[in-house]
């Protein structure tokens, strides 16, 4: 659906914030019944961590530095360092960067 088009038949854009980080993620089910696919792992604690940070950097999409050295984006986006932080759970500060979009395709 077009941006017009969402725009126009619900009267409002949705809008997003995301933290990404990079590392091992175990994936299991658990269950006999219901099963449950299930993911652990400090990336995902981390992921959650930088995501929360959004607002006070004011970005939409903030990476960790992990993540951000094996990215290769195409041209059009801006890769900006917000500088470094400690996140809580962690024992040194981590350099977090806010990816954005310089064009609209």
């Amino acid at each position: 659906m077009q941006v017009e088009q969402y725009n126009s038949k619900f009267g409002l854009l949705p809008g997003f914030k995301a933290g990404l980080h990079y590392g091992t993620v175990t994936a299991g089910d658990i269950g006999s019944l219901k099963k449950e696919i299930i993911f652990t792992g400090d990336v995902l604690n981390t992921s959650a961590r930088i995501q929360g940070l959004c607002n006070q950097f004011g970005a939409d999409l903030l990476v960790s530095e992990d993540l951000v050295t094996l990215l290769q984006l195409p041209a059009g986006y801006s890769i900006t360092s917000v500088g470094e932080t400690l996140l809580k759970g962690r024992s040194k500060p981590m350099e977090l960067f806010a990816i954005s979009i310089l064009k609209r395709l």
